[in-house]
């Protein structure tokens, strides 16, 4: 056990043992402790919102517990499992700077606060990810109230911040140990090898093919959905908003290029154009015309792959 795991430990059993339950997540003791979290953290997960990250982390979740026997009611929750037992890697699952409530003018490019961490860096093609976000914003958080092409031209979140977000990653892609970038529509066409690929690069123990087909199963969209249903996890992280409104469910459509059946040609000529002039080449597969896997950047880090975003 390294000396920054057991110092992790020591402080988050002496705190589970002297504090008290408002202490614990509140005011300074509280700030101390994520801190303190944080500081300990092997890895991060990172994504703008409405990318795929509670497929992928459910997926991950019922890896981790069967590797480690984790008896656990809700396998999204893996960055607490390291409290469940220290030899589990401490990741966390973050959005990183809440991207979605700025316009890209606001967005952070300052990621120091990751240097020595290893990143998993998930995207989405950015017109998906306006579109699904756009469903969540209205109707889980209910941060808007408009419709689809005034969130385009007016709200914060919309393609500015998603641009801006990617750009940010990829100019300081190599701020962190190691950097490993995977993308929803990979996960489509091939969920087993993104997870083998994610669970290599995080740490965890080799895992079998067996295994892999386990988690991939068990996070399919129509197992998500019916454990949404029924409130399986217990969870408001995989809960409808409202029953009866389709579009107020996390798991919602779960589809590859759904963005035209919600754009007009005005909104999609000025979505092309936009993330043709302004997304950074690294990720010059989401551009208009891009390519399925594209060239190996000259510039690029041997850590870090390339998964394509078809």
């Amino acid at each position: 056990m390294s000396l920054k795991t057991l110092l992790r430990d020591l402080s988050f059993s002496a705190g589970e043992a002297i504090l008290s339950p408002s202490a614990k997540t509140r005011g300074w003791m509280g700030s101390l402790r994520r801190a303190a979290s944080d500081w300990a953290r092997d890895a991060y997960v990172l994504s703008y919102p409405k990318s795929g990250r509670t497929w992928l982390r459910t997926m991950m979740g019922y890896l981790v517990c069967r590797q480690y026997g984790l008896q656990v009611d809700n396998p999204m929750e893996v960055q607490h499992f390291w409290k469940i037992s220290s030899s589990v890697p401490n990741i966390g699952f973050t959005h990183d700077d809440y991207p979605n409530l700025k316009t890209g003018a606001e967005v952070s490019t300052d990621k120091s606060a990751y240097a020595g961490k290893r990143i998993v860096f998930l995207t989405r093609d950015p017109r998906d990810v306006l579109v699904s976000y756009y469903f969540d914003a209205r109707n889980r958080m209910k941060v808007i109230d408009c419709d689809m092409e005034h969130f385009l031209f007016h709200e914060r979140g919309s393609i500015d911040a998603i641009v801006a977000f990617y750009n940010a990653w990829a100019a300081n892609r190599h701020v962190p140990r190691g950097f490993h970038w995977i993308t929803y529509e990979a996960m489509h066409d091939d969920a087993k090898s993104v997870l083998s690929g994610t669970a290599q690069f995080l740490g965890l123990p080799s895992v079998d093919d067996a295994l892999l087909e386990e988690a991939v199963r068990f996070a399919s969209f129509d197992n998500m959905r019916r454990t949404e249903l029924k409130d399986g996890f217990r969870h408001e992280r995989l809960r409808p908003a409202d029953m009866n409104n389709p579009d107020s469910y996390k798991v919602r459509r779960g589809k590859i290029g759904g963005y035209v059946d919600y754009f007009n040609v005005e909104m999609t000529t000025y979505i092309d154009d936009y993330i043709a002039a302004n997304l950074d080449p690294f990720f010059a597969c989401y551009r208009r015309g891009g390519s399925a896997g594209p060239e190996r950047a000259p510039d690029m880090l041997p850590s870090t792959p390339r998964p394509g975003c078809a």
